[in-house]
């Protein structure tokens, strides 16, 4: 009899702890997913460790993917290790580096930021295990900063210090810095917008005033690498549920940059430029100039912090900040006088997009 009421009383206890958990919220009886910083919101560099075959990555250069795992050091005392995918990436540095940049996949819904779930990364390396690449890619980093002064449709970038572990048959182990690049699905959701896919436009789908100040900027940096006709290291956006609006083009990849000046960087087919250091304005010719004027004013808002970016970059020497530093400067100089800029640009202006 006393195991029976014994029996009697445990059922009714576990009946109580059932009804109390069907009153408490859905998320309150889940372990809440860790909500992590955001890669793209700080300045201060992200230490990293990726773990795998270094040796096949350099000797193939594969697009197929291959089991890694990463640790991301968000802090001294917090730090995050995830299985992930990784391959080769781009396409003239995938076929011309010692150490092409990397694409990492993750697992859905495992890493959780304060911008969302980051899914797929691209990550820039250093190519080549050299003094002046290393400064290449950093110089590049730079050039995503700068454009994050200029338009609010700037893909972000996070600051990386890698120790690379070779998980392959030679176990080499390497450290160099790099960079992530803010997937688009995120620059879309942070921005509400939709990326559209296409590399054909007609003109009037294209945002004139965007697609001028993206002709600009490439301009300042002395880029001829791009092009919006075949989307050539272009992106596109419009705002969410306006489906006539026009698309916006964001520029992305600028390793052929004349301020990066890399010693592989040649002038674009479609350029008049005799070398990469040479400014060709390649953007669309236009028959007013209201457009030029007004982009004008916006670069000449922005020239002091274009310049503070420059010079207080601590990760290159204070020689390398001023030879930087005078090529943007030239590009001011140039545009300090408008009728003479205007008129250079209507010359080297292309009939289309």
């Amino acid at each position: 009899m006393q195991i029976i009421k014994g029996m009697y009383w445990v059922k009714q206890f576990f009946l109580m702890v059932g009804v109390v958990l069907m009153c408490l919220p859905v998320g309150a009886q889940q372990n809440e997913k860790e909500i992590h910083p955001s890669f793209f919101t700080q300045d201060e560099i992200l230490k990293v460790r990726l773990y795998f075959d270094i040796s096949t990555h350099i000797r193939k250069k594969s697009e197929d993917y291959c089991q890694s795992r990463l640790v991301i050091y968000f802090s001294e005392t917090d730090s995050a290790v995830h299985k992930v995918r990784c391959r080769a990436r781009g396409n003239f540095r995938r076929d011309n580096c010692l150490f092409p940049p990397v694409m990492l996949n993750f697992k859905p819904d495992t890493l959780f930021t304060e911008d969302g779930y980051l899914t797929k990364v691209k990550m820039v390396t250093h190519c080549m295990n050299s003094r002046i690449y290393k400064e290449y890619m950093l110089e590049e980093y730079l050039i995503y900063k700068l454009w994050e002064l200029i338009s609010p449709y700037a893909l972000r970038t996070c600051l990386l210090d890698i120790d690379y572990i070779d998980l392959g048959e030679r176990g080499k182990h390497t450290k160099a810095k790099g960079f992530f690049i803010e997937p688009m699905y995120m620059l879309a959701n942070r921005t509400e917008t939709i990326e559209v896919k296409g590399e054909y436009f007609k003109d009037a789908e294209i945002n004139a005033m965007d697609a001028d100040r993206v002709a600009f900027f490439n301009y300042m940096i002395g880029n001829t690498d791009w092009r919006i006709k075949s989307g050539h290291n272009i992106k596109f956006i419009k705002r969410f549920g306006h489906r006539r609006e026009e698309v916006t083009a964001i520029p992305y990849d600028f390793d052929h940059a004349g301020f990066v000046d890399a010693s592989y960087a040649i002038p674009s087919q479609w350029s008049s430029a005799e070398e990469v250091r040479e400014r060709d304005y390649v953007g669309r010719c236009r028959d007013y100039d209201e457009n030029y004027h007004a982009l004008i004013d916006e670069f000449l808002a922005v020239e002091e912090a274009i310049y503070e970016t420059i010079l207080n970059f601590e990760y290159l020497d204070a020689k390398s900040k001023k030879a930087l530093y005078k090529y943007i400067a030239a590009f001011y100089k140039e545009i300090k006088r408008p009728k003479i800029f205007i008129r250079t640009l209507h010359e080297e202006c292309l009939d289309r997009y």
